[in-house]
């Protein structure tokens, strides 16, 4: 520390600077918008999960008024917001085809990025255990990382929510949030009975042992997982949390345990990283476990590896489950919606390595062409 200042800001400062800012208008936001659609369809990505702040909704709801959407839009508000959407008539499954409302999203801890996911034991480089973060990711911590346990703000949230028939959706990446939000949630479904719920833990990326991935799939928990985060956070991890990363990024013990896996991106990124939305680099990583270069030779804890098929339908027909639309999309079958994909080769007779390089020649959202390259060009 020499006071200098370094033009670094991160996490609750980063809101604070935020709030400084003056707010973009409608239009900056509906161009803005319009940019990321253009760059979702030319890598092949029909249907968004999106994180869905308040001032993003009118935004998809007024391009799709113009009928300028090219990405369908699963949205997802802050779980704190559930009773406010429903005093306004905005009930669970609102929407059509192009934006559907069913889920809420919600935190638990932060990100391993910048050490402040929250784990059992302390992290070997920084001697604390991380934070925990209340329901819109605020600190919910004095900063030491012994914090405030929010198991009783997500648990109030996540029992009203679930009685007014929304899904949850919760970011967990440490070993004891990961536990935490699992033991929340099993308490909701023990006390409120059966129903359908198709709930996730987001992330999902460190976990103490294959136990926990049995517990997942006893509860009928989603694991959400970001497959580009492994080779990027690998510089990091063992240096990190040392043994624990044996059960990080852990997709092969969530598929072999029957938990259903939706792949994503995280897209654009954190305050600690930037995110690939490319569906095919993502895939790279699921095959490989390497850095896009390559290493290291074998990849990264090997065994928790993807097939090819595992890791398409962790893409498309897992998600589309996810929502509720599986009658709807997830497949190419007669009377679904035409959402597709052409691709610059065979991915299955493509060796992994390989995979990061595929280019997407044609892309579909209901059967009209959102992008074209060469061949379909001409």
């Amino acid at each position: 520390m020499n006071g200098r200042t370094t033009g670094r800001v991160a996490e609750e400062a980063l809101t604070r600077v935020r709030a400084a800012i003056a707010p973009k208008t409608f239009d900056q936001r509906l161009r803005e918008a319009r940019a990321a659609q253009q760059h979702l369809s030319a890598l092949g990505v029909t249907t968004i999960h999106d994180i869905t702040p308040p001032f993003e909704l009118p935004v998809y709801t007024e391009l799709r008024r113009r009928g300028e959407l090219t990405v369908r839009i699963f949205a997802r508000p802050t779980l704190d917001k559930w009773n406010e959407l429903t005093y306004a008539g905005i009930a669970p499954g609102f929407g059509d085809d192009w934006i559907r409302v069913r889920a809420l999203k919600g935190f638990v801890d932060g990100i391993q990025g910048n050490s402040t996911a929250r784990f059992y034991e302390a992290q070997l480089h920084s001697g604390k255990r991380g934070e925990w973060r209340d329901s819109t990711n605020t600190a919910a911590t004095d900063g030491a990382g012994s914090g405030m346990l929010p198991a009783g703000n997500m648990e109030r949230l996540l029992f009203g929510l679930d009685s007014a028939g929304w899904w949850a959706n919760v970011h967990a990446i440490g070993d004891e949030a990961i536990d935490t939000v699992l033991t929340i949630m099993e308490k909701v479904m023990t006390t409120n009975g059966p129903k359908e719920r198709r709930w996730r833990i987001i992330h999902s990326q460190v976990i103490r042992n294959a136990a926990v991935a049995q517990r997942y799939k006893r509860l009928g928990v989603i694991a959400e997982v970001q497959p580009y985060h492994a080779i990027d956070d690998m510089r990091w991890m063992e240096p990190r949390i040392g043994e624990r990363s044996k059960w990080a990024y852990a997709f092969k013990t969530f598929h072999d345990a029957g938990v259903p896996l939706l792949f994503g991106s995280d897209w654009p990124g954190t305050n600690a990283s930037w995110y690939t939305a490319n569906p095919m680099t993502i895939l790279y990583a699921a095959l490989t476990r390497q850095t896009l270069d390559g290493q290291p030779a074998g990849g990264w804890f090997p065994e928790q590896r993807l097939d090819l098929e595992t890791s398409l339908r962790s893409y498309t027909v897992n998600n589309a489950w996810a929502e509720g639309e599986e009658k709807n999309k997830g497949t190419l079958t007669a009377g679904k919606l035409a959402d597709l994909v052409v691709v610059d080769r065979d991915l299955f007779r493509t060796p992994p390595a390989q995979v990061k390089d595929a280019r997407v020649l044609l892309t579909m959202v209901g059967g009209r062409v959102v992008h074209a390259a060469a061949p379909f060009t001409r």
